[in-house]
């Protein structure tokens, strides 16, 4: 059985992008979803599959169509479907897409789609805890995982200081790891998108298996998901920050952007110095790389001098005022938004 987790489809994504790239983004991952599924006949996502509660009908549909295309292949084909903290309403009367999209494929599959919210059995020997509305439900959950486990999956952070101190955040301590690891039973976690191992190797933050943001490129040089067989697991690549024609990730120096030529689509963060008058520019070259960039997501790393003295900050900002922003603004938009943007601002269309 193949575990994946955090693949997010109907990404909405605005920073670092162009309306074209954001777009881009959302079929890149719709790809990669496609793609990973045709490792195992068995697959249990393990949470947020989706990037919201509600994503766009195209990006239900596609997902949909994905899941059913990959059943209908083959007779013996299964999935569990776990919802994760971005899959589930916080209004417990309204249907999620993710909630709509699994009773869909469970009325058309009965008997080969599986939907587990709140906690209940994978498989022999692979039991899950979905995300749930609070701590103390998770707590409870954890109280009473049954024997006979020898896979759990769950969807939190793993012995997370700031997640433990915030309410709203879900998490598996330390102390509740290793009482969970002394019953013979491997933990398996969805939620972060870094993938890591401890208590030698007995807990696992799988990661998630595609980047859709420069910051999922940056801990991990390739993404992996968990095949479980035989009550043992291995790993399987499914992204290299290196190999990708299309989702390659690269570091950039904002004085070298005019003269890099992009190959297939990447994520790319710009890096570098620049002093306080440079700021100006610093914007000028990611804005104009952004517009003629084949990549899907370009974010501005680049660090800026601190001002010493009031000469210099009267220079900085005359050098950021000589910046249109609403230019940069416009840039985004669609022809009827930019229209509105310019009537309501006085200038002429």
């Amino acid at each position: 059985m193949l575990v994946i987790n955090d693949i997010h489809l109907g990404l909405s994504r605005v920073g670092g992008t162009t309306q074209e790239s954001a777009q881009a983004l959302r079929e890149y991952l719709q790809a990669r979803f496609r793609q990973v599924l045709e490792i195992s006949d068995e697959v249990a996502v393990n949470g947020d599959l989706f990037d919201s509660y509600r994503v766009p009908t195209s990006d239900l549909f596609n997902a949909y169509e994905s899941i059913s295309e990959w059943l209908s292949a083959k007779a013996l084909r299964t999935i569990t479907l776990i919802p994760g903290n971005h899959c589930l309403s916080k209004n417990s009367q309204e249907l999620s897409s993710f909630e709509l999209m699994s009773r869909l494929l469970q009325s058309r599959y009965p008997g080969r789609v599986q939907y587990i919210q709140g906690a209940g059995w994978v498989q022999d020997g692979v039991y899950a805890v979905s995300h749930v509305p609070n701590q103390e439900h998770l707590d409870l959950e954890l109280g009473r995982i049954p024997e006979g486990v020898k896979y759990l999956l769950l969807h939190c952070n793993l012995d997370s200081k700031f997640a433990a101190e915030a309410s709203h955040s879900l998490n598996l301590d330390r102390v509740q790891a290793k009482a969970l690891t002394a019953r013979g039973i491997t933990i398996v976690i969805g939620h972060e998108h870094q993938g890591r191992e401890t208590m030698h190797g007995k807990a696992i933050v799988t990661g998630n298996q595609a980047p859709g943001s420069v910051s999922d490129c940056l801990g991990n040089t390739t993404k992996r998901a968990l095949l479980i067989e035989n009550d043992s697991h291995r790993f399987i690549e499914t992204w290299s920050a290196e190999q990708e024609s299309d989702g390659w990730f690269a570091r950039v120096d904002w004085q070298d952007l005019a003269g890099i030529e992009e190959e297939g689509r990447g994520f790319i963060r710009v890096e570098g110095e620049a002093t306080a008058a440079q700021a100006a520019d610093v914007i000028r070259a990611i804005s104009a790389f952004r517009q003629r960039s084949k990549s899907f997501v370009v974010s501005n790393a680049v660090k800026i001098e601190t001002l010493d003295d009031l000469d210099d900050i009267a220079q900085s900002v005359e050098d950021v005022r000589s910046v249109d922003i609403l230019e940069l603004l416009l840039e985004h938009l669609e022809p009827a938004q930019q229209e509105a943007i310019r009537k309501l601002t006085g200038e002429t269309v």
